[in-house]
């Protein structure tokens, strides 16, 4: 354990608080507190397709100017793990997750089979630090054809930490 400035009288009333919370999504404010304190665990998928023109291209979404985080910035569909997301199938996929995805930034978008596993790895980022889940996503162009943009002409307002995962994911979709 480290060493808190906090007595033991406040570290337990803060625990007795927290047991107040029902699992789930947080408070913004909680959120961010525990992302600064503990290693969040989040999925990113990477949905990649062959434009006409034979480029590979990659879905983004514009964060927005009020993020707390990354205003302005663009990243690939991604989410955090909440508790219960792990599914009860064999190999504990996060189902959940991605269907939440599904039904948020990747609504609209035609999914072509199934999610492929690229690797996990560690990152460091405004939120805090991350242990990262990436997943491709092969998509079909028309239907995500406003969200596209060519991997090799990211915006230059791309999250920072993303352009290597993006880069590891087009590597790999290549052979695919």
């Amino acid at each position: 354990m480290t060493q808190s400035s906090l007595s033991p009288s406040e570290i337990h009333d803060i625990a007795q608080k927290l047991k107040k919370i029902k699992p789930g999504t947080l408070p913004q404010e909680l959120f961010s507190q525990f992302c600064r304190l503990k290693v969040t665990i989040t999925i990113e998928v990477v949905p990649l397709c062959f434009g006409p023109d034979g480029q590979i291209y990659v879905v983004m979404f514009n964060r927005g100017p009020d993020d707390l985080w990354w205003p302005n910035e663009f990243h690939t569909p991604g989410t955090c793990l909440h508790s219960g997301d792990i599914s009860k199938n064999q190999w504990g996929l996060p189902t959940k997750a991605f269907d939440r995805l599904k039904k948020t930034e990747l609504k609209g978008i035609k999914l072509i089979g199934d999610l492929f596993f690229v690797n996990n790895h560690n990152r460091q980022t405004n939120r805090g630090p991350e242990l990262v889940q990436v997943y491709i996503q092969k998509v079909d162009y028309q239907s995500a054809k406003k969200y596209l943009f060519p991997v090799n002409q990211l915006p230059s307002n791309t999250m920072a930490h993303q352009i290597p995962m993006i880069q590891k994911c087009v590597e790999v979709f290549k052979s695919l």
